[in-house]
């Protein structure tokens, strides 16, 4: 096995797979949150913050073959990250059918969705309509994607966070794209 990835090695690989795109600005706001939900329940936030700024770096290559989007991440970066991080980037996203349940999966699946209702709404927003704890005002303000809601109330229950634990998260300062 080689050496794990390193922060910096890992932001070359975000450079050269998604460049300045918004898709990079989300990878790093998803590793972010991940250091962040990795301080909150108490495990190694390296891992937790390389994963999610791994966890799209094939999304340009998949061609719209959705079944690949994770899986040919975590093979490129196969002996890199320990095993449990390969599986969360290739269960991240449901189209590719890998079960996640794994704490560091759920994280995953979890900063993925806040990553794309913060960018959508807002930080500041999104970190109130948690303090509320409002499940249902995620739903509400998302109609047409519905899984957002039960991707993050589910996912912060199945690592133990309310959703008032997570809107602190959200107020902090990521890193800047």
């Amino acid at each position: 096995m080689r050496p794990m990835l390193t922060l910096a090695e890992a932001e070359t690989l975000l450079g050269n797979h998604l460049g300045a795109s918004s898709r990079a600005t989300h990878s790093r706001f998803v590793a972010y949150l991940m250091r962040r939900l990795a301080e909150a329940v108490g495990t190694n936030t390296i891992v937790w913050q390389l994963t999610g700024l791994c966890h799209d770096l094939d999304i340009d290559a998949v061609a719209d073959d959705w079944s690949q989007h994770g899986p040919l991440a975590a093979q490129w970066l196969d002996g890199r990250l320990p095993a449990d991080a390969l599986d969360a980037i290739r269960a991240h996203d449901h189209r590719a059918g890998v079960p996640a349940d794994t704490p560091i999966a759920r994280a995953l699946k979890l900063a993925d969705a806040l990553a794309v209702i913060a960018t959508e709404l807002g930080t500041a927003p999104t970190a109130a309509i948690l303090a509320a704890d409002a499940g249902a005002e995620l739903t509400r303000r998302f109609p047409a994607r519905p899984w957002l809601s039960p991707l993050v109330t589910e996912n912060a229950a199945a690592i133990g966070l309310p959703l008032d634990a997570l809107a602190p998260m959200l107020t902090g300062t990521p890193p800047a794209s």
